[in-house]
């Protein structure tokens, strides 16, 4: 029963415990857990948006490849069912559909239609297009800083800044800098406390993913970026989703400065 809720757990303990040979990387979520956590589920993405409007958030970005997914996630402590609610946006270049479409039976082109993915114009991303999606969050919930992969890109991060007015943090794509977050993000997995509200593409990006421990130190954990192209495989929903938890623990139970909001996690 160990071994089925944390398959990540197990791969440690054989490796640095019993000294058995084990891949490299291994499969993390438990995807009967992830389903526990589905909490109620929305046919509309922007309906949940519409439920938790002007409530608390924390955001996560990874803008990824130009010519590739970009995800964007925000975790809403104050969330529907009773507890914490994540809500992504995901991005494509028109170009790129055909290719996870092969790989993916025709379930990407479906969630664009569905409206879960929204497509840009070309082959490469448009970054306006991203740039206005999150003003429009920021806009409508209370975003109270976002956590974004370091490696993003200086320019979208300044004019996101200067539009939205919300602090951003850069998160290093490492051991160190991811641990913390997809340690909580499994926590709150194995004790329930978090919805995804059935978003499909967050639900295959969490089936993908696979993680990686450095040598020695078992405790330390990073996604294992998939070789995008050569496989479907996307888990952009995942270090979105562990890099908004973390803002959030990090950050969402300290007193803020005077003239701010107060939120205890």
């Amino acid at each position: 029963m160990e071994a089925r809720n944390d398959p990540a757990r197990e791969n440690a303990f054989r490796q640095y415990r019993l000294n058995q040979w084990v891949s490299q990387s291994t499969r993390w979520m438990p995807m009967h857990l992830y389903t526990a956590c589905t909490g109620t589920e929305f046919a509309e993405p922007d309906r949940l948006r519409e439920l938790v409007a002007r409530r608390p958030a924390w955001g996560g970005l990874d803008l990824a490849s130009k010519l590739d997914l970009t995800a964007w996630c925000l975790v809403v402590p104050d969330g529907i069912d009773g507890h914490v609610s994540s809500l992504w946006r995901f991005w494509l270049p028109e170009a790129g559909v055909d290719f996870l479409d092969e790989h993916t039976d025709h379930r990407v082109s479906q969630w664009v239609e569905q409206g879960w993915i929204t497509t840009t114009p070309g082959e490469v991303i448009d970054y306006e297009v991203i740039e206005a999606d999150i003003a429009a969050d920021c806009a409508a919930l209370r975003v109270a800083d976002i956590n974004y992969d370091e490696w993003s890109g200086e320019p979208v991060r300044q004019r996101l800044e200067r539009v939205t007015r919300v602090d951003m943090y850069p998160v290093p794509q490492t051991f160190r800098g991811m641990t913390h977050g997809m340690t909580e993000l499994m926590t709150l997995t194995r004790s329930r406390s978090w919805s995804h509200h059935g978003n499909p593409v967050a639900a295959f990006c969490f089936d993908s993913v696979e993680v990686r421990h450095p040598p020695g130190e078992p405790d330390l954990i990073r996604p294992d970026k998939p070789q995008r192209g050569k496989t479907g495989k996307r888990i952009d929903a995942v270090p979105t989703a562990a890099m908004a938890v973390s803002g959030w623990r990090l950050r969402g139970q300290k007193p803020k400065k005077s003239g701010q909001m107060v939120v205890m996690g």
